[in-house]
């Protein structure tokens, strides 16, 4: 089944080239305010504001309460990948979840064998903040991929830094056509704490089963919810 994209996420698409294809705007550099931009793309900013947040789930952007939204530094990241390539395969989220449970089992495994104190401390607090947007019942898909990506940061492989953002990419992207956020937040507490236990004692064991048992949850929650069909 083949799903049309929202006016929000045209309008992403066209905020995220001007950032990575045309280099309007630089690392560090602070977006026009949401009356500029709207008035710019043609849409409502109610349109606006959920475009950035799609771009700030793909970690192109970040939101800065009181101060205003700018270009993350990650944007490095995504040189060698055309801006909207994911949104044009064909998968099923259930498939991503495996893959995901393939590669970040071995990517917490070696997270806790090369990362150095600084880089599992920088893991600790992504997890922190994580359980804080749980507990305060708010988004918390922005620090989720932190929490991630720090730990691929930490295996200290090249392919894993830039493999972990692209599919977690691909599954914000498909949890904000969904819905299904609330799915993946049961058991992500628990699961994450044992994760963090792991990383924190060295434990690489630890981390990998406990990263396994997090992924599994999750494709058990995906299946129950019966939410598994082809995406795009």
């Amino acid at each position: 089944m083949r799903i049309k994209k929202s006016l929000a996420e045209y309008t992403a698409d066209a905020l995220g080239e001007q950032i990575v294809v045309q280099k309007k705007y630089k690392t560090g550099d602070q977006l026009p305010n949401e009356i500029e931009l709207a008035r710019e793309f043609g849409v409502s900013r109610a349109t606006l504001r959920e475009a950035i947040r799609v771009l700030a789930v793909q970690g192109l952007l970040t939101v800065e309460r009181g101060r205003g939204t700018f270009v993350n530094s990650e944007v490095k990241n995504y040189k060698d990948v055309q801006f909207g390539d994911i949104g044009s395969l064909r998968m099923k989220l259930i498939d991503l979840f495996e893959l995901r449970r393939i590669f970040e089992t071995e990517a917490v495994r070696m997270a806790c064998e090369r990362g150095t104190e600084e880089e599992i401390r920088d893991i600790l607090d992504a997890g922190a903040r994580v359980a804080a947007c749980i507990n305060r019942r708010v988004d918390r898909t922005v620090e989720d991929q932190r929490f991630h990506h720090a730990i691929a940061i930490a295996s200290h492989n090249e392919f894993m830094v830039h493999l972990v953002p692209m599919v977690y990419r691909a599954v914000s992207e498909t949890l904000l056509r969904f819905g299904t956020d609330e799915i993946l937040a049961r058991g992500t507490l628990n699961d994450h704490a044992l994760i963090m236990e792991g990383l924190e004692r060295r434990d690489s064991e630890l981390a990998r089963n406990a990263m396994y048992i997090h992924m599994a949850h999750a494709i058990v929650s995906l299946k129950a919810a019966n939410v598994g069909e082809e995406i795009v």
